[in-house]
């Protein structure tokens, strides 16, 4: 038997296909690329659902302030360290706008409905 393998099988040839666009695609790298595309797509979708539950849920993500951020709110406006924490989350861990945030008086609810 000539061109048998050891096995007793023939060799199997590469596969090419002629499609009607007038292309000629190798079968194997054809296949291969449909799976990645079809993995990217399935990917995108795992995302976008992950995306849009922690959306449903509200989840914030948890901003966690520098302890030099909250010492130097402490030491530099004598505020206690829950109130520096605090101004810290609000303001999403931006010290600056946090500090501003502290020296800056709060209306009470009086003054904020316009009423004296």
């Amino acid at each position: 038997m000539a061109g048998s393998s050891s096995s007793g099988r023939l060799p199997q040839p590469e596969v090419i296909m002629d499609f009607a666009d007038g292309g000629t695609y190798i079968k194997d790298k054809l296949e291969s690329a449909v799976l990645q595309l079809e993995k990217r797509r399935l990917m995108k979708e795992e995302g976008t659902k992950a995306q849009r539950a922690m959306e449903a849920l509200e989840v914030k993500p948890v901003i966690d302030s520098k302890s030099e951020d909250v010492d130097l709110a402490v030491s530099q406006i004598g505020c206690t360290k829950d109130q520096a924490e605090t101004a810290l989350r609000a303001e999403n861990g931006d010290l600056v706008k946090a500090l501003i945030r502290l020296i800056t008086p709060q209306r009470t609810g009086s003054y904020a409905n316009g009423t004296a």
